[in-house]
């Protein structure tokens, strides 16, 4: 009460435009009672620090449909795989993150393994990268050995790199193609490899990449398998990344529900329509018309007319009469290019 005293109408009025009714009336507290503790900010609490040179391009969402993506890729792959090589394979996702591209080459050893790939229809390209114990493995396994990789490291010779591109890239590219395809229709074409990571020109330093990280065991031999994805080949479908998407497009259609769709469409209504011709005539002809005056149209009298349903012309025939009304047969069905077979076709 003293508090508001001192202070005046005017300056409590301009209190009032600052601080909160709560506010005013803890100040007023604290001027009554002096032992009364405000409470204060602690300046050691800070606002979490974004940085703005490592953005995140990738949603969580995102990350859990690549992942989903690249799960149905490794089922596929490990039993082609063991199938080919006559023993088993196991390829599983270990994990999926972001990071920038400069990040991902500057962790590759040198000399690796690095496929290119093309990303058809996108602009862009995605890397794949084998170590070199994997990649002699299966080298050695292809030409009839027991899968035993070799004690160094080194670059593939002309012959080692032709058996791998078409006995494992070419079919890996192939399998990634399918598991993309409930999300969009991709084509991973193999451009080119390289064995030294700063060579690859495939992205700036400072995009943002998915790194899927997945581990190969064959044997008693077990390494990592890594996918590189930049975010700007993947922006222009990045909006079918979602999950609800991805179940929809996963779920089969049920009988019972098509047949149904067929019986509602079946008893729909639709206008049907008989365009007997047309004519052009002036604004006088018009004004002068009166009853018993003929306009002539441009069909000719043996000529068949237009059978319209809705806007679209369907079906040929020719006027008659049926009974007490007018009708039209039908002699011809129209063939357009928006035909895409009936409600029966299978």
């Amino acid at each position: 009460m003293c508090f508001e005293a001192e202070l005046g109408e005017e300056e409590v009025d301009s209190l009032h435009d600052i601080l909160s009714q709560e506010e005013i009336d803890l100040l007023i507290r604290a001027a009554s009672q002096p032992d009364l503790e405000l409470e204060t900010t602690d300046p050691k609490e800070e606002d979490p620090v974004y940085d703005f040179s490592r953005p995140n391009k990738f949603s969580k969402e995102h990350l859990r449909a690549l992942h989903r993506i690249h799960e149905q890729f490794s089922r596929t792959y490990s039993g082609y795989m063991s199938a080919k090589l006559r023993n088993k394979v196991e390829v599983r996702v270990h994990s999926i993150e972001q990071i920038l591209f400069g990040d991902f080459v500057r962790s590759l050893p040198n000399p690796s393994v690095l496929s290119v790939f093309r990303v058809q229809p996108l602009e862009g390209y995605s890397v794949m990268q084998l170590t070199p114990d994997i990649a002699f493995l299966l080298h050695d396994r292809l030409c009839g050995g027991d899968g035993v990789p070799m004690g160094r490291s080194r670059g593939l010779t002309d012959i080692e790199t032709a058996v791998l591109k078409r006995q494992v890239l070419s079919v890996f590219s192939s399998h990634l193609s399918d598991a993309w395809k409930d999300v969009a229709n991709l084509q991973f074409d193999l451009e080119y490899m390289e064995s030294n990571p700063q060579f690859l020109q495939v992205s700036s330093e400072r995009d943002a990449v998915a790194l899927v990280t997945m581990r190969f065991s064959l044997n008693d031999t077990s390494d990592m398998i890594s996918i590189c994805l930049p975010h700007r080949t993947l922006e222009p479908i990045m909006k079918n990344l979602t999950h609800i998407r991805m179940f929809e497009s996963l779920q089969q259609p049920d009988p019972k529900r098509i047949e149904l769709l067929k019986a509602k469409v079946r008893s729909a209504i639709v206008p049907v329509e008989v365009e007997l011709g047309k004519a052009t005539v002036t604004v006088q002809d018009l004004l002068d018309l009166a009853p018993g005056d003929v306009i002539p149209l441009n069909t000719k009298k043996n000529e068949t007319l237009d059978i319209k349903i809705g806007s679209m012309t369907k079906f040929k025939g020719t006027p008659g009469r049926l009974g007490e009304r007018l009708g039209v047969v039908v002699t011809a069905v129209c063939e357009t290019d928006d035909d895409e077979g009936g409600l029966d076709d299978e």
